[in-house]
């Protein structure tokens, strides 16, 4: 076999890989005043179809929540496809934390009918609402940054594994910051609005 051909069976059969490795999702974190309702969404670099585009287990969604007296609640969990989620939570001052902390993770990976993922499109993946009122940002986890880290016994890293993606954590980050739940305050020639 000639050089030329070895080269192009070689790019061949390592160009899938490359793309693979190449996938990137990312989070975000959404707060609508008029319902009071938290959306989380997913946005993939490259779509996906079903069967491909099933989601597993190991994904995971980590949201940082203010400490309050009693904990933050959660209310209202709600499905936005197919795919269910389940929460925990995480008293962040066991750990001499100022910060709680929500676990999802889905409760039905393994048969759920899975949906489409489009290319580079904001998906809703399931909303929540405060039962504890408006009592400070929320925000998705930092991978990086997050005092959570300095416990390596507790996995409060976001994830998610897409099956047509290959093996492996394709999460890289949040498109979102600290989401607010109540309008900023605005002074005007002396006079304060919401």
């Amino acid at each position: 076999m000639n050089r030329f051909a070895k080269i192009i069976l070689t790019v061949l059969f390592f160009a899938p890989f490359a793309l693979l490795a190449q996938v990137q999702v990312t989070y975000k974190l959404e707060y609508n005043m008029a319902t009071s309702t938290y959306t989380v969404s997913m946005n993939s670099n490259t779509a996906y179809n079903p069967p491909l585009s099933r989601i597993a287990a190991s994904t995971q969604v980590t949201i940082v929540v203010p400490q309050i007296s009693g904990g933050w609640q959660l209310t209202d969990l709600t499905n936005l496809t197919a795919l269910q989620w389940g929460s925990s939570f995480l008293d962040g001052s066991t750990l001499s934390l100022s910060k709680d902390y929500f676990f999802f993770a889905p409760t039905n990976a393994a048969g759920y009918s899975p949906f489409a993922i489009a290319a580079n499109t904001d998906i809703p993946l399931f909303s929540f609402k405060s039962g504890s009122g408006c009592v400070g940002d929320l925000l998705l986890y930092d991978n990086i940054n997050d005092p959570l880290n300095a416990h390596p016994s507790i996995n409060g890293d976001n994830n998610i594994v897409i099956l047509g993606a290959g093996a492996g954590n394709k999460y890289v980050g949040n498109t979102s910051g600290n989401v607010a739940c109540a309008l900023p305050c605005t002074a005007d020639a002396g006079v304060l609005s919401y």
